[in-house]
Protein backbone atom coordinates (compact mmCIF):
# COMPACT_ATOMS: atom_id res chain seq x y z
CA UNK A 1 0.00 0.00 0.00
CA UNK A 2 1.14 3.35 -0.70
CA UNK A 3 1.48 5.71 1.88
CA UNK A 4 0.30 9.38 1.26
CA UNK A 5 2.82 12.38 1.05
CA UNK A 6 2.18 14.89 3.87
CA UNK A 7 1.07 18.45 2.41
CA UNK A 8 3.10 20.86 3.31
CA UNK A 9 3.69 24.79 2.70
CA UNK A 10 6.73 26.98 2.66
CA UNK A 11 6.58 30.39 3.72
CA UNK A 12 8.08 32.88 1.52
CA UNK A 13 9.73 35.80 3.31
CA UNK A 14 6.99 38.29 2.17
CA UNK A 15 5.73 36.29 5.54
CA UNK A 16 2.19 36.81 3.22
CA UNK A 17 2.17 33.76 1.33
CA UNK A 18 2.96 29.92 1.44
CA UNK A 19 3.55 26.93 -1.44
CA UNK A 20 1.66 24.42 -0.78
CA UNK A 21 3.13 21.12 -1.71
CA UNK A 22 2.03 17.36 -1.66
CA UNK A 23 -1.54 17.93 -3.02
CA UNK A 24 -3.12 15.96 -5.60
CA UNK A 25 -6.28 17.42 -7.43
CA UNK A 26 -6.86 14.05 -8.73
CA UNK A 27 -6.85 12.08 -5.29
CA UNK A 28 -7.72 14.14 -2.15
CA UNK A 29 -9.93 13.25 1.33
CA UNK A 30 -11.22 15.35 4.10
CA UNK A 31 -8.12 15.28 5.69
CA UNK A 32 -6.09 17.11 2.93
CA UNK A 33 -8.66 19.96 2.24
CA UNK A 34 -8.22 20.53 6.43
CA UNK A 35 -4.65 20.69 6.09
CA UNK A 36 -4.89 23.70 3.08
CA UNK A 37 -7.65 25.40 5.24
CA UNK A 38 -5.30 25.46 7.90
CA UNK A 39 -2.41 27.21 5.68
CA UNK A 40 -4.61 29.69 4.14
CA UNK A 41 -5.52 30.68 7.47
CA UNK A 42 -2.54 30.53 9.38
CA UNK A 43 -0.70 32.41 5.64
CA UNK A 44 -3.65 34.51 3.82
CA UNK A 45 -2.64 33.80 0.78
CA UNK A 46 -1.38 30.23 -0.50
CA UNK A 47 -0.50 28.80 -4.17
CA UNK A 48 -0.54 25.43 -5.88
CA UNK A 49 2.55 26.20 -8.95
CA UNK A 50 1.40 24.95 -12.23
CA UNK A 51 -1.65 22.61 -10.64
CA UNK A 52 -2.95 22.42 -14.35
CA UNK A 53 -6.46 21.77 -13.37
CA UNK A 54 -9.24 21.92 -15.27
CA UNK A 55 -12.31 24.25 -14.36
CA UNK A 56 -14.93 21.88 -12.97
CA UNK A 57 -11.89 20.61 -10.83
CA UNK A 58 -11.58 24.20 -9.57
CA UNK A 59 -15.39 24.39 -9.04
CA UNK A 60 -15.39 21.15 -7.26
CA UNK A 61 -12.47 22.36 -4.72
CA UNK A 62 -13.62 25.41 -4.07
CA UNK A 63 -16.57 24.28 -3.10
CA UNK A 64 -15.29 22.82 -0.10
CA UNK A 65 -14.15 26.49 0.69
CA UNK A 66 -17.89 28.05 1.10
CA UNK A 67 -20.91 28.65 -1.14
CA UNK A 68 -20.46 30.36 -3.79
CA UNK A 69 -20.47 34.63 -4.46
CA UNK A 70 -21.32 35.93 -7.86
CA UNK A 71 -19.13 38.19 -8.46
CA UNK A 72 -20.39 41.88 -10.29
CA UNK A 73 -18.42 40.96 -13.23
CA UNK A 74 -20.04 37.97 -13.93
CA UNK A 75 -23.42 39.35 -14.41
CA UNK A 76 -21.58 41.31 -16.89
CA UNK A 77 -19.18 40.31 -19.75
CA UNK A 78 -17.07 37.94 -17.15
CA UNK A 79 -19.56 35.24 -17.12
CA UNK A 80 -18.29 31.57 -17.95
CA UNK A 81 -20.29 29.89 -20.62
CA UNK A 82 -21.04 26.46 -18.71
CA UNK A 83 -19.55 27.13 -15.06
CA UNK A 84 -21.58 29.71 -13.46
CA UNK A 85 -19.73 29.69 -10.68
CA UNK A 86 -16.31 31.14 -12.29
CA UNK A 87 -15.78 34.47 -13.08
CA UNK A 88 -13.83 34.97 -16.31
CA UNK A 89 -11.05 37.94 -16.34
CA UNK A 90 -9.57 38.42 -19.51
CA UNK A 91 -8.45 40.88 -21.97
CA UNK A 92 -9.45 38.41 -24.98
CA UNK A 93 -12.27 39.72 -27.64
CA UNK A 94 -14.59 37.87 -29.51
CA UNK A 95 -16.90 38.53 -32.18
CA UNK A 96 -15.61 42.11 -31.25
CA UNK A 97 -16.83 42.22 -27.57
CA UNK A 98 -14.54 41.05 -24.19
CA UNK A 99 -15.02 37.61 -23.25
CA UNK A 100 -13.94 38.47 -19.85
CA UNK A 101 -13.50 40.88 -16.99
CA UNK A 102 -11.28 43.66 -16.50
CA UNK A 103 -9.12 44.22 -19.33
CA UNK A 104 -5.33 44.47 -19.23
CA UNK A 105 -5.18 47.65 -17.20
CA UNK A 106 -3.79 48.05 -13.21
CA UNK A 107 -6.07 46.83 -10.72
CA UNK A 108 -4.74 48.89 -8.19
CA UNK A 109 -4.89 47.95 -4.18
CA UNK A 110 -8.17 46.69 -2.96
CA UNK A 111 -10.14 43.64 -1.18
CA UNK A 112 -12.69 42.46 -3.16
CA UNK A 113 -16.34 43.90 -2.88
CA UNK A 114 -15.67 45.71 0.10
CA UNK A 115 -18.88 47.25 -0.97
CA UNK A 116 -21.13 44.37 0.00
CA UNK A 117 -22.79 43.90 3.45
CA UNK A 118 -21.37 40.20 3.98
CA UNK A 119 -17.69 40.27 1.87
CA UNK A 120 -16.10 37.10 0.52
CA UNK A 121 -14.58 35.25 2.35
CA UNK A 122 -12.21 33.91 0.10
CA UNK A 123 -11.57 33.75 -3.69
CA UNK A 124 -9.13 31.10 -5.90
CA UNK A 125 -7.71 32.47 -8.95
CA UNK A 126 -6.31 29.90 -11.84
CA UNK A 127 -4.10 31.10 -14.38
CA UNK A 128 -5.41 29.80 -17.71
CA UNK A 129 -3.26 31.87 -20.41
CA UNK A 130 -0.08 34.60 -18.95
CA UNK A 131 1.29 36.82 -21.15
CA UNK A 132 5.32 36.86 -21.61
CA UNK A 133 5.54 39.98 -18.99
CA UNK A 134 3.08 42.17 -16.72
CA UNK A 135 0.12 41.12 -15.22
CA UNK A 136 1.79 40.33 -11.95
CA UNK A 137 -0.39 40.03 -8.78
CA UNK A 138 0.74 41.92 -5.33
CA UNK A 139 -0.56 40.56 -1.78
CA UNK A 140 -0.27 42.06 1.45
CA UNK A 141 -1.41 40.89 5.26
CA UNK A 142 -3.71 43.68 6.31
CA UNK A 143 -3.29 41.78 9.67
CA UNK A 144 0.63 43.18 9.81
CA UNK A 145 -1.06 46.31 8.64
CA UNK A 146 -2.54 46.47 11.83
CA UNK A 147 -0.24 44.43 13.92
CA UNK A 148 2.86 47.28 12.89
CA UNK A 149 0.31 50.39 13.66
CA UNK A 150 2.32 53.25 15.79
CA UNK A 151 0.18 53.24 18.89
CA UNK A 152 -1.33 56.99 18.16
CA UNK A 153 -2.72 55.40 15.27
CA UNK A 154 -3.96 52.47 16.52
CA UNK A 155 -5.20 54.44 19.17
CA UNK A 156 -7.22 56.54 16.37
CA UNK A 157 -8.74 53.86 14.85
CA UNK A 158 -10.01 51.01 16.76
CA UNK A 159 -13.48 51.12 17.26
CA UNK A 160 -14.18 53.29 14.23
CA UNK A 161 -16.19 52.59 11.37
CA UNK A 162 -16.01 53.03 8.16
CA UNK A 163 -18.60 54.52 5.59
CA UNK A 164 -18.05 53.02 2.17
CA UNK A 165 -20.80 54.64 -1.18
CA UNK A 166 -21.54 51.63 -3.08
CA UNK A 167 -23.40 53.62 -6.33
CA UNK A 168 -20.32 53.81 -8.39
CA UNK A 169 -16.94 51.75 -9.17
CA UNK A 170 -13.45 52.52 -9.19
CA UNK A 171 -13.54 53.26 -12.77
CA UNK A 172 -16.09 56.10 -11.94
CA UNK A 173 -18.52 54.06 -13.68
CA UNK A 174 -22.32 53.14 -12.32
CA UNK A 175 -22.46 49.59 -10.54
CA UNK A 176 -25.38 47.71 -11.69
CA UNK A 177 -28.64 48.60 -10.94
CA UNK A 178 -27.73 52.10 -9.59
CA UNK A 179 -28.46 55.37 -10.94
CA UNK A 180 -27.04 58.73 -10.17
CA UNK A 181 -27.33 60.48 -6.96
CA UNK A 182 -29.05 63.62 -6.46
CA UNK A 183 -26.61 64.90 -3.86
CA UNK A 184 -22.99 65.65 -4.31
CA UNK A 185 -22.24 64.01 -0.92
CA UNK A 186 -21.26 60.31 -1.24
CA UNK A 187 -22.13 60.28 2.84
CA UNK A 188 -25.76 60.75 1.34
CA UNK A 189 -25.93 58.10 -1.31
CA UNK A 190 -26.51 54.28 -0.97
CA UNK A 191 -23.56 52.66 1.07
CA UNK A 192 -22.60 50.13 3.49
CA UNK A 193 -20.80 51.05 6.84
CA UNK A 194 -18.11 48.25 8.36
CA UNK A 195 -15.61 48.42 11.20
CA UNK A 196 -12.05 49.83 10.24
CA UNK A 197 -10.55 47.52 12.18
CA UNK A 198 -12.05 43.70 11.75
CA UNK A 199 -11.56 41.01 13.74
CA UNK A 200 -11.44 37.68 11.69
CA UNK A 201 -13.99 35.26 12.33
CA UNK A 202 -11.89 32.08 12.46
CA UNK A 203 -8.80 33.40 13.72
CA UNK A 204 -9.42 36.23 16.06
CA UNK A 205 -6.93 38.38 14.52
CA UNK A 206 -7.43 42.23 14.31
CA UNK A 207 -6.68 43.45 10.51
CA UNK A 208 -7.67 46.86 8.76
CA UNK A 209 -10.13 46.56 6.55
CA UNK A 210 -9.90 49.56 4.26
CA UNK A 211 -11.59 48.83 1.17
CA UNK A 212 -10.47 49.13 -2.17
CA UNK A 213 -10.30 53.64 -2.85
CA UNK A 214 -10.55 56.37 -0.29
CA UNK A 215 -12.83 58.10 -3.23
CA UNK A 216 -16.39 57.39 -1.52
CA UNK A 217 -14.48 56.43 1.59
CA UNK A 218 -15.33 58.27 5.00
CA UNK A 219 -14.65 57.44 8.76
CA UNK A 220 -17.87 57.59 10.50
CA UNK A 221 -17.84 60.64 12.96
CA UNK A 222 -15.06 62.28 11.65
CA UNK A 223 -15.20 65.65 9.44
CA UNK A 224 -14.14 64.70 5.69
CA UNK A 225 -10.98 66.91 6.10
CA UNK A 226 -10.35 64.86 9.11
CA UNK A 227 -11.37 61.49 7.42
CA UNK A 228 -9.39 61.85 4.57
CA UNK A 229 -6.18 62.59 6.50
CA UNK A 230 -6.25 59.79 8.23
CA UNK A 231 -7.22 57.25 5.31
CA UNK A 232 -4.29 58.76 3.19
CA UNK A 233 -2.09 57.91 6.39
CA UNK A 234 -3.69 54.44 6.91
CA UNK A 235 -3.03 53.93 2.93
CA UNK A 236 0.21 54.73 3.10
CA UNK A 237 1.21 52.67 5.98
CA UNK A 238 -0.54 49.67 4.39
CA UNK A 239 0.93 49.55 0.70
CA UNK A 240 3.91 50.57 1.79
CA UNK A 241 5.63 47.52 3.38
CA UNK A 242 8.36 45.32 2.41
CA UNK A 243 6.01 42.59 3.31
CA UNK A 244 4.48 41.93 -0.34
CA UNK A 245 4.55 38.76 -2.33
CA UNK A 246 4.57 39.17 -6.11
CA UNK A 247 2.83 36.39 -7.89
CA UNK A 248 4.94 36.31 -11.72
CA UNK A 249 2.13 33.79 -13.21
CA UNK A 250 2.56 30.53 -14.98
CA UNK A 251 -0.16 28.49 -16.67
CA UNK A 252 -1.56 26.61 -14.39
CA UNK A 253 -0.62 28.66 -11.30
CA UNK A 254 -3.52 28.83 -8.43
CA UNK A 255 -3.71 31.94 -5.51
CA UNK A 256 -5.47 31.68 -3.04
CA UNK A 257 -6.26 34.26 -0.82
CA UNK A 258 -8.25 35.06 2.34
CA UNK A 259 -10.11 38.17 1.68
CA UNK A 260 -10.42 39.29 5.00
CA UNK A 261 -7.39 39.53 5.98
CA UNK A 262 -5.45 40.40 2.55
CA UNK A 263 -5.34 43.07 -0.01
CA UNK A 264 -4.47 42.43 -3.68
CA UNK A 265 -3.71 44.46 -7.05
CA UNK A 266 -2.64 43.41 -10.84
CA UNK A 267 0.23 45.31 -12.50
CA UNK A 268 -1.46 46.36 -16.76
CA UNK A 269 0.40 44.33 -19.47
CA UNK A 270 0.78 44.73 -23.01
CA UNK A 271 -3.18 44.77 -24.37
CA UNK A 272 -1.50 42.77 -27.58
CA UNK A 273 -0.31 39.70 -25.00
CA UNK A 274 -3.53 37.30 -23.63
CA UNK A 275 -3.83 37.43 -20.22
CA UNK A 276 -7.40 34.68 -19.51
CA UNK A 277 -7.57 33.57 -15.68
CA UNK A 278 -10.63 31.87 -14.10
CA UNK A 279 -11.79 32.66 -10.61
CA UNK A 280 -14.05 31.57 -7.62
CA UNK A 281 -14.84 32.98 -5.35
CA UNK A 282 -16.62 31.63 -1.36
CA UNK A 283 -18.98 33.31 0.70
CA UNK A 284 -17.93 35.52 3.82
CA UNK A 285 -19.50 37.22 6.72
CA UNK A 286 -20.51 40.39 7.77
CA UNK A 287 -17.32 42.25 9.52
CA UNK A 288 -17.30 43.03 12.86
Amino acid sequence: MLTKIRLRAVQHASNVCGDIEGFDFNDYDADDIAAVRKFWLQYGVVRFKKAGITDAQQVQFSRHFGEFVIHPKQLQEGGHPTHPEILVISNAMKDGKPSGAMGNSEATWHTDTWFYERPPAGAILRAVAVPPSGGDTYFLSTYIAYDTLPAPLKNAVDGRQIFFQNVYDKTGKLRLGKSTPKSQDFREWSGIVHPLVRTHGETGRKALYLGGTTEGAWIVGMSRDESDALLAELWDHTTNTKHIFVQQWDEGDIMMWDNRCTMHRRDSFDPASIRIMHRTTTSGERPV
